[in-house]
């Protein structure tokens, strides 16, 4: 792995960080703050939950995109053409 590789995977485990870090603090606050039922806080947990799975997702396409990571896919289509 060169190091143009190695900058970019780190940036990007730092935003899902980042972004795991922040959903943990909003959902502490919306339910330390207002107090709301049970089901309503584990309905913003499951939010939270499927904005980082959608991250997950984002961040390994844009790796893909990128050329950093080779799928088995992409190795098929390009020897198949």
């Amino acid at each position: 792995m060169n190091s143009q590789t190695k900058n970019k995977l780190i940036t990007e485990f730092a935003w899902l960080l980042g972004i795991i870090l922040i959903s943990a603090a909003l959902e502490y606050a919306i339910i330390t703050f207002f107090n709301l039922h049970p089901i309503l806080s584990v309905k913003i947990q499951g939010f939270i939950g499927l904005v980082v799975i959608a991250y997950i997702i984002r961040m390994v396409a844009r790796i893909g995109e990128q050329g950093i990571v080779i799928f088995d896919d992409d190795e098929q289509d390009q020897s198949g053409k």
